[in-house]
């Protein structure tokens, strides 16, 4: 007799719900020593969501989704839960440039998060009013270049020692013509720079160019001056405007807010970051 074989067919497996989570902002700004809560959306899962921040020196968060702002930068924070995830991107501001009419505000926090400029009090305050020193100038320009190798180890300056933050960045700047120092033997690390001095610096670290048109458009300098083919070079590369009198004010001191800004405009218009 013969025997039917029954086929049994496979049972579809059921498939598992995909999780789904999304949080309430995608960017955030706290300022430092402030805190501010995420709110996480989950569908799918029914588990805890995980709370990780990328960066704890800068921003910590907790299970529940609150961020503590420790110091200027910038975190992300990842939300997880059931294999998905959802990101937000913080930016910690100095205590003391919440303002974003504030004309250094971009440039303040566009070099800071890159690793150029670095702030005072834990990294909590930026200090805008603050004079910039030769030490600082030539270290943020520094950066700004890639902190590039130099052909030498040691510095030629008796006033800079090899401890010294800013030790390599002086003897770049010193073997490329950018800093010839204030002597022979002395850098003077912590001599004011005015805004001439920095703009100097710019111009022979771009190579110093040659002005298109060679016009200068500052009733306050002259053509005897160091400093004039870089000032009008800087002005017709959007990197200097002056002020709305018409005066460069060379001799002013070069405060911090300005040098970011110069910075900021260096980098966007002749490193081409823009």
């Amino acid at each position: 007799m013969e025997t039917k074989k029954i086929n049994k067919l496979t049972p579809t497996p059921t498939k598992k719900p995909v999780a789904t989570i999304t949080v309430d902002k995608k960017n955030a700004e706290v300022v430092a020593g402030k805190t501010i809560t995420l709110k996480a959306t989950v569908k799918g899962s029914t588990n805890a969501v995980a709370w990780k921040s990328s960066n704890s020196n800068i921003a910590t968060v907790n299970k529940n989704g609150k961020i503590t702002a420790k110091q200027a930068g910038k975190v992300t924070i990842t939300a997880s839960c059931g294999g998905a995830t959802a990101k937000c991107v913080v930016q910690v501001l100095f205590k003391d440039l919440t303002n974003q009419n504030d004309f250094w505000y971009k440039p303040t926090y566009y070099l800071n998060d890159l690793g150029i400029v670095k702030g005072y009090a834990d990294q909590t305050e930026f200090r805008a009013n603050n004079q910039c020193t030769r030490a600082q100038v030539v270290t943020f320009l520094y950066r700004l270049m890639g902190e590039p190798k130099t052909k030498s180890s040691i510095c030629k300056f008796s006033d800079v020692i090899s401890s010294d933050y800013y030790y390599k960045a002086v003897i770049w700047a010193s073997e490329k013509g950018i800093s010839t120092g204030s002597s022979k033997a002395r850098f003077d690390p912590q001599g004011v720079c005015t805004r001439a001095h920095v703009v100097t610096f710019l111009w022979r670290m771009a190579g110093k160019p040659e002005s298109k048109n060679g016009k200068c458009r500052f009733c306050d300098i002259q053509e005897s001056d160091y400093f004039y083919k870089a000032a009008i070079w800087a002005n017709e590369k959007g990197i200097l405007s002056g002020y709305s009198d018409g005066t460069f004010r060379p001799k002013g001191d070069c405060l911090r807010k300005h040098l970011v800004t110069f910075l900021y405009k260096y980098d966007m218009k002749i490193n081409k970051k823009g």
